[in-house]
């Protein structure tokens, strides 16, 4: 897919940006809660949206990790999907659209040691980090880059903070403004914003 964006106009490519909740930092030994996904084109028109609690077996308290932060409970998971489900749901997201992520490395992480545990892989094209994008505009490094405050910088609301879906629509929202920001015009353009 990546070698083919010289064939395409920037408003031909479909984006399908995601984020995951998780029950801990590390991963390679920490699970996903929770994934969103936002299909979503290059001026922030929102052609999909997808989310799904995955299904646990956890059975120890604090397995479930910061549940302060995200607030996912063992109720919400019981109405989850398996991890196989989640990653095919995902693959067929991911098929015809280039990952984008804020922090990608993190979510990518996640998703491919899930990906290990189950024996498939991911079709991972990209990935184009918004977290990077944000950050190579503030070479002082003079701003916050998290999500909610580059969310505030281009005055985007996510209505539930730490919640998969709505952090991937407010990334999916702040995209266009990024990629107005490095004057990305064209697809080829991005080759050079791609990699975790």
């Amino acid at each position: 897919m990546i070698n083919d964006l010289a064939n395409k106009s920037l408003e031909e490519i479909r984006f399908a940006v995601v984020d995951t909740e998780t029950t801990g930092l590390s991963g390679t030994d920490d699970y996903v809660l929770q994934l969103g996904v936002v299909v979503a084109r290059s001026d922030g028109t929102i052609e999909d949206q997808y989310e799904t609690f995955v299904r646990r077996n956890f059975w120890k308290p604090g397995r479930l990790g910061a549940f302060k932060v995200h607030g996912i409970t063992r109720r919400n998971l019981w109405r989850g999907i398996s991890p196989n489900e989640m990653l095919e749901r995902l693959n067929d997201y991911l098929s015809t659209t280039i990952f984008v992520a804020h922090n990608a490395k993190f979510d990518i992480a996640f998703l491919t040691s899930e990906a290990t545990r189950a024996n498939t892989s991911i079709n991972l094209n990209g990935p184009l980090d918004t977290l990077k994008l944000s950050r190579a505009l503030d070479p002082k490094r003079s701003l916050s880059h998290r999500l909610k405050d580059v969310t505030a910088r281009y005055n985007v609301v996510v209505a539930r903070p730490h919640d998969a879906l709505a952090d991937a629509l407010g990334t999916a929202l702040v995209l266009p403004h990024l990629l107005r920001a490095h004057n990305i015009t064209t697809a080829e353009q991005l080759k050079t914003h791609f990699g975790a």
